[in-house]
């Protein structure tokens, strides 16, 4: 029904925005596949009913949820819609002078200025104290006189009848006086109500009064006997006439529907037509119009400053730099130092956190869900050329702040013939800055499962989101990219360095020379010399001389075990729960803290992403764990090889965007084990992100598109 109700209005050449709740997100607009998998979800019963007091908790559950008429208002008028169809009306249950069974869809009627099509109250209400509350809430009430009736004897619809009995306020004669009401009351005028436009069913699939209320007094004292009120005696009423009208009401609901709708669509035509016309223009009509300007001034202001609080809830926030990359190739086979080199030159949108947030786009593309990247850019000309290129490309911009009078960050590096980095020069200064606040203010309203971090923000930055996110969303992880070996050494700048289970930085994804500068600062800031909370810690997971026997008859981990970077990974892992360290050609490596490394010996290994293996220790109990600790090693090489390497730029930040991408659906960062499809999941997201690291890897561009085709 939803989707032959939307082609109705695209047919009539305006455009579709059916509202619902996906997983605590608000939409204004589904695709198929929400739509499809929002019925499912009924089914199943498990969508909520939302109206303006259920969103709060809708979002904060992260439910799924139809909306009702208020609530449909609400979220209209914040996207800027004045018209909208549906059904039927709430109103004033039987009785309702005295139990107060009212529905919010009045009141909002009456404080919210859009414009609702609908068939009138449901049949199962008293019509009339229902046109008596929304006379109270200041609400126009008009019927479509699609008889040509006498004006004064037009009765509201009754839902499923044409005749409710009661008659209509007003009533309106074709759809230019409908618009021209609303152009008058809400553009002219800048009242905030609402007008309530009831459409008669067409005669052909209309019930008869008699037979539909005979029905509805039985359904109502069945439902007091079963003692169903509130919410549920709509759907249980409903359910009940459609029983007794052996099917016949819910086919007239869904053809009435259409029908709403589309008046609703011609409604909405004729004001726009009105809202453009140049007859507008004459003086006693500017003076009412100067007039309404500053009162929407002023409420355009207060609502811009009251949607900075209302969450627009987002998978994954990204924070990092978002810079005007300039990526030079030599073409000559040997590099010529301290001369000029003949090569050529590209521009284009580059930085750590714009690569990983279009890598992360790329993988929520296909997924249907959503990412946002937190940057800041000048109001210089490059600053200006970026939003108009991602405009272009529909990618999100809520998160991109522009800083006057600032110079947006560049990054300009020089490759050999084979691709491979030479040298680069990055200029962060802007990103570099302490915007914490303002950060602070982005987390605060996208809610995200997924916070990712790049260096190249400010020591004072990276200190303020992190303490933030602590303190108010325990639940949120936390990565962190180090970005380069010269800035990765903010994180030991950090204000606090809190061990496992405590750690607020759930993931680092060092390369094996960042990994060695890390150490290397955390050993300088005497890290490693805490012996109160990081050598028990340590000490736990039983990583002894017989562990490190047992890793060095792993061929591939020899090198590291030599070089370091394995007992380095080792010594800062209570600070980071998990280390996904870069090995380049030689795949990575992910070692991790567990709860209950016991749990590896049940686990299957037959999915095809599982790791060429996987060692763990076996630590000591933990009281404040309660299980037995230890670590455990994932190693995966890479999964192609022998490709072309045309540009290494952007393959760490392509795995890390589709790693964060795929946290939205499994947290396979857990310290234990919940499921094997929890454990899996990490095989996949590890492998599948360094296939979309390789697909980077083979282009000029620095993110590859294919990426949403893994």
């Amino acid at each position: 029904m939803a989707v032959q109700v939307e082609e109705v209005v695209r047919r009539n050449g305006c455009v579709p925005a059916t509202c619902a709740f996906i997983e605590g997100i608000p939409y204004v607009g589904l695709s198929a596949s929400q739509t499809e998998r929002l019925a499912e979800q009924a089914d199943k019963g498990t969508v909520n009913k939302v109206s303006r007091r259920d969103i709060g908790y809708t979002m904060a559950n992260r439910m799924s949820g139809g909306t009702t008429i208020a609530l449909t208002m609400i979220l209209s008028h914040m996207a800027g819609i004045k018209v909208f169809g549906t059904g039927g009306l709430g109103g004033v249950h039987p009785d309702g002078q005295y139990t107060m069974d009212i529905s919010a869809d009045l009141t909002e009627l009456g404080r919210t200025p859009v414009a609702v099509v609908c068939a009138g109250p449901k049949s199962i209400l008293d019509i009339g104290r229902t046109m008596e509350y929304l006379e109270t809430q200041g609400v126009y009430v008009g019927t479509y006189n699609d008889s040509k009736l006498n004006p004064n004897r037009v009765e509201v619809p009754g839902f499923f009848c044409r005749e409710s009995g009661v008659l209509s306020p007003y009533s309106f004669s074709d759809f230019t006086e409908a618009a021209s009401i609303i152009d008058n009351s809400v553009n002219k005028m800048g009242l905030q109500s609402g007008s309530l436009f009831c459409i008669p069913p067409p005669k052909d699939i209309a019930l008869l009064s008699d037979f539909i209320s005979a029905i509805i007094d039985q359904a109502t004292r069945d439902a007091a006997a079963k003692g169903i009120t509130g919410k549920n005696l709509t759907p249980f009423l409903l359910n009940e006439i459609a029983i007794h009208t052996k099917g016949r009401s819910v086919e007239c609901n869904i053809e009435f529907v259409k029908n709403n709708v589309y008046c609703a669509t011609e409604i909405a035509k004729e004001l726009l037509k009105l809202e453009t016309s140049s007859e507008r223009r004459s003086s006693a009509t500017r003076q009412v119009v100067l007039t309404s300007s500053v009162l929407k001034s002023v409420l355009k202001s207060v609502l811009k400053s009251v949607l900075k609080s209302v969450p627009d809830i987002v998978d994954t926030l990204i924070i990092g730099s978002i810079a005007l990359d300039s990526i030079s190739t030599i073409c000559i086979p040997e590099l010529i130092m301290h001369d000029s080199n003949p090569g050529s030159t590209r521009s284009s949108i580059g930085g750590v956190g714009y690569n990983i947030s279009l890598a992360n786009w790329y993988t929520k593309k296909k997924a249907g869900e959503r990412g946002r990247l937190v940057s800041f850019i000048g109001d210089d000309f490059q600053g200006k050329a970026i939003i108009q290129e991602l405009n272009n490309m529909n990618f999100d911009t809520t998160g991109i702040i522009v800083v006057k009078n600032a110079q947006t960050a560049q990054y300009t590096s020089i490759h050999d013939g084979k691709g491979e980095l030479v040298v680069a020069c990055a200029d962060m200064t802007l990103v570099e800055s302490d915007f914490g606040d303002e950060i602070k203010a982005q987390v605060q309203r996208a809610m995200p499962k997924t916070v990712v971090l790049d260096c190249n923000l400010s020591s004072q930055t990276i200190n303020s989101i992190i303490e933030y996110i602590e303190r108010e969303s325990s639940e949120t992880i936390i990565i962190v990219d180090p970005t380069s070996a010269a800035k990765c050494t903010k994180l030991a700048a950090l204000k606090h360095h809190q061990v496992f289970p405590h750690n607020p930085i759930r993931l680092l994804t060092p390369t094996i020379k960042e990994l060695e500068r890390i150490h290397q600062a955390y050993h300088e800031k005497q890290l490693f010399s805490d012996f109160d909370q990081w050598f028990p810690m340590l000490d736990s997971l039983g990583i002894n001389s017989a562990f490190r026997e047992r890793l060095f008859k792993y061929k591939p981990l020899r090198p590291l075990l030599e070089n370091g970077v394995i007992q380095q990974s080792f010594q800062l892992l209570p600070y980071f729960q998990n280390i996904l360290v870069k090995l380049g050609a030689n795949g990575v490596l992910l070692v991790s803290i567990l709860t209950d490394v016991t749990s590896y010996k049940l686990l299957p290994t037959t999915s095809e992403f599982a790791p060429e293996f996987i060692i763990t220790s076996e630590g000591r109990t933990v009281p404040e764990v309660g299980r037995k600790m230890g670590v455990v090693l994932h190693y995966f090489p890479v999964p192609t090889k022998d490709i072309e390497v045309v540009n290494v730029t952007g393959a760490g930040d392509s795995m890390l965007g589709y790693l964060s991408a795929t946290l939205s659906e499994y947290n396979w960062l857990s310290p234990s084990i919940d499921s094997v499809e929890q454990e899996w999941m990490l095989w996949q997201a590890i492998h599948k992100s360094q296939q979309a690291s390789g697909l980077s890897l083979q282009l000029k561009e620095t993110i590859s598109p294919s990426i949403n085709q893994l």
